[in-house]
This record gives structure tokens, C-alpha cells and sequence, in this order.
């Protein structure tokens, strides 16, 4: 989290306020919620201007879901360039994914205790049977993060997708709120969501092994209104070259 917020609470009114925005990033849902991997709403500078970081993950939904994402660097001030490539995205299915992202931030897109940015990105996937691949989707987001009292901070991501399968243009909304309890733990609650499809929400954890440098995260949740749509994930991701600038 991001420690420049001069807003201070004391303690128990800092645990009341933090469970009542994650309460309120959750509702109405009263089931865990699915998140692949955590946190999927992006946040402005997730990676320090020279460094590169590294995120490898592993999801269990109803079959194994092992997937792999492969590096994100910040070469220079304000553009950020990242890539995935997803294994077994669905084991049942037998496919492959590749991806790939651009993301543009920079230290002046502020106002008040909120920071901007814009990521453009690009997925496709070789279904099983296939010899080539089909381009999945096409996604521009802007993105916010919003810096509150009790080292609490809200997350958000709104804009258009472009699905290939269909031709058809759908409206992404994610959320999340992210309650920092110290300088090496954190908790989050996410909301992802579009006009075309079911909402879905989740409740994780982040856990610096080494600060700023090496991190693991558990997610848990499920689609709302879908059976069996439970889903479990396990990543670890590792800042190269330079830490990351902050707590996730």
C-alpha cells in the first residue's frame, strides 16, 4: 500500500472502516468468489520504472487450471510492457493461451489521493485440436486507484472488450479494495463484472516473503448465480532488477 496518505485512524475505528468497504466491495454475494489470478483489477505502477516482475500461478476449478504468466517490465517512465502465457488454461479443455500488454502511467496523472492510467491488451488461445491460434479477446482500460484512510485503497478498471469468437464489444467493470496490515501483509476484495456476464467476486491475500521483492497470494471465491463455480488460486510473483514500489 501506498504510504504518502497523511489520513490516520485509530486502530479499532481503522478495522471497523475496513471491513465495511470490503463488505461493501463484496455485497450482495455471501459466498467466496473466483479471481484469476489475484488481483485481476490493475493498479497504475504495479511495476517500479527499470525493474521487471515475474508471476507464476496455480488455479484449481472444478480440474486443474495451471497456468503461467511470464515477465512485466517498466523500461522507462510512462510506458509499462507485459506478456502471458497461460498452460492448461482449462486442463478439461486442453488449451493454450498467449498474451500480450501495454500499459501507460506516469507520476503526473494524479488528482488528490487518486493516480491514472491506461492499459491496451491482447489474448489469444489455441483450443485443443487446432494447429494455430484464434484471437480471444481484445481489451482498453482505464485505470484508477484511490488511496483512503486506514491504509485501505479502492481499485478500478472500466472499458471495452472485444471478443473474437463472437465479434461482439463488451463493457468491463472490475473493483477492488485492499486493506494493508502491515508492511508485508495485506488483504483484498475484488468484483469483476460486464454487461454480458455473470458477476464475479473474491476475497484474497497477499503476502511479501521477501518485501518488495518476492510475493505470494491465495485467492478463493466463486460466479455468482453458478453452480460448482468455485475456484482456488496460489500465486507467487517476483520483482526483478528493482523491488516493487509497494506493498500489494
Amino acid at each position: 500500500m501506498d504510504r504518502e496518505s497523511p489520513h490516520r485512524l485509530p486502530g479499532g475505528q481503522r478495522a471497523i472502516f475496513a471491513m465495511l468497504a470490503v463488505a461493501a466491495c463484496l455485497a450482495p454475494a455471501t459466498t467466496l468468489a473466483a479471481s484469476s489470478p489475484a488481483l485481476v483489477t490493475d493498479d497504475p505502477g504495479r511495476v517500479a520504472t527499470g525493474g521487471c516482475q515475474v508471476d507464476g500461478w496455480y488455479q484449481h476449478a472444478s480440474g486443474a487450471n495451471a497456468l503461467l504468466s511470464a515477465p512485466a517490465c517498466s523500461l522507462v517512465e510512462p510506458v509499462k510492457l507485459g506478456g502471458n502465457l497461460a498452460a492448461l488454461q482449462r486442463a478439461k479443455d486442453g488449451a493454450w493461451g498467449l498474451g500480450a500488454a501495454a500499459k501507460f502511467s506516469d507520476r503526473a496523472w494524479r488528482y488528490g489521493a487518486a493516480r491514472w492510467g491506461l492499459k491496451v491488451s491482447a489474448y489469444s488461445q489455441q483450443p485443443m485440436g487446432m494447429s494455430r491460434f484464434q484471437l480471444d479477446n481484445t481489451t482498453l482500460l482505464g485505470l484508477a486507484t484511490l488511496a483512503l484512510p486506514a491504509d485501505l485503497s479502492l481499485r478500478f478498471n472500466l472499458g471495452p472488450r472485444y471478443q473474437g469468437a463472437s465479434g461482439k464489444t463488451t463493457t468491463l467493470l472490475n473493483a477492488a479494495v485492499l486493506w494493508a496490515l502491515d508492511e508485508q501483509l495485506s488483504l483484498s476484495g475484488e468484483m469483476q463484472t460486464s454487461d454480458r456476464a455473470r458477476t464475479v467476486q473474491s476475497l484474497g491475500t497477499n503476502w511479501w516473503l521477501v518485501p518488495g521483492r518476492l510475493g505470494m497470494k491465495l485467492s478463493a471465491g466463486r460466479t455468482i448465480g453458478a453452480p460448482n463455480s468455485e475456484t482456488y488460486s496460489f500465486q507467487l510473483n517476483w520483482h526483478l532488477l528493482d523491488r516493487s514500489p509497494r506493498p500489494r
